[in-house]
């Protein structure tokens, strides 16, 4: 099926309501505690981050994140969201994880009751929200038409720079996932088993997503995914100008993540000037 053949199908009430009142001030209150807040994560956070910059990657992550929610919340139909599917419910999954790992780091003893309050209301959203997104994706794949299929494939050398990043963002997210403290011996910057393990969910959600456009394979239905993806590498970056001092550049890796970023902007921005091309 192609979109000139089938009719697409729209967001339900569920999901749109999802999407408007449960994930979008999520991922904008996250923002400003991480990205804006970065030095204060031990009043206005759930935990402490030994790493100012390891706060800012994550805010940069959750804002990136909002970029899509908020076109995908009022977009037409499901075909411009599903893609990003994947990739949200591997970080929400993999940060819920990391969650129950380090319980014994989080503010829940606190004796600030604003940072007890952001505490509870983190373990909340990564209690429910997996499930939440997974109910959505569900029934939105169950609806007619919900499957329709493209007809702008990404060009060959697009495809093949997601695959890069998708590699890349893989093996950094599983590596500090599972071995956070070898991998923290090569990681740019400083970072605990817990901020490890948290920016894993990010780069590994990254992967996904990456992964999930490569199958997708239509410049128009992947926009979403690849504006979150843009802004992502480009929030990142600003972090990193942000904490030069805080990167190690002597390890390998410090210049490895910048091109890393760089490449993520010229191919997600590729696909966005080509999506901008079709629908004029």
């Amino acid at each position: 099926m192609t979109r000139m053949t089938a009719q697409a199908q729209g967001l339900t009430s569920y999901s749109r309501f999802v999407l408007n009142f449960i994930v979008l001030p999520s991922l904008f209150i996250a923002g400003i505690q991480l990205f804006v807040l970065s030095e204060q994560t031990e009043t206005y956070f759930a935990w402490t981050f030994a790493s100012a910059l390891s706060a800012a990657f994550l805010g940069a992550g959750y804002w990136a994140a909002l970029v899509h929610s908020y076109t995908g919340a009022r977009s037409k139909g499901w075909e411009f969201v599903r893609s990003s599917m994947p990739a949200a419910l591997t970080a929400t999954t993999l940060l819920t994880i990391t969650t129950f790992l380090h319980l014994d780091k989080f503010h829940l003893h606190s004796p600030l009751l604003i940072t007890r309050f952001v505490t509870w209301v983190w373990f909340l959203i990564y209690f429910f929200v997996p499930p939440v997104l997974l109910v959505a994706w569900v029934v939105q794949s169950r609806l007619q038409g919900a499957h329709v299929r493209g007809q702008d494939p990404l060009p060959v050398w697009m495809r093949g720079g997601y695959a890069v990043l998708a590699a890349f963002a893989l093996l950094s997210g599983i590596s500090l996932f599972l071995s956070p403290a070898s991998t923290a011996a090569v990681w740019p910057w400083t970072v605990t088993p817990l901020a490890a393990r948290a920016i894993s969910a990010w780069l590994t959600a990254f992967s996904v997503a990456c992964a999930t456009l490569i199958l997708e394979n239509d410049i128009l239905f992947g926009a979403g995914p690849a504006s979150s993806l843009f802004a992502f590498c480009a929030l990142e970056l600003i972090v990193v100008l942000r904490f030069f001092s805080a990167i190690d550049w002597g390890k390998p890796l410090g210049t490895v993540y910048v091109l890393f970023l760089l490449l993520g902007l010229l191919v997600t921005g590729a696909n966005l000037l080509a999506k901008r091309r079709l629908s004029h």
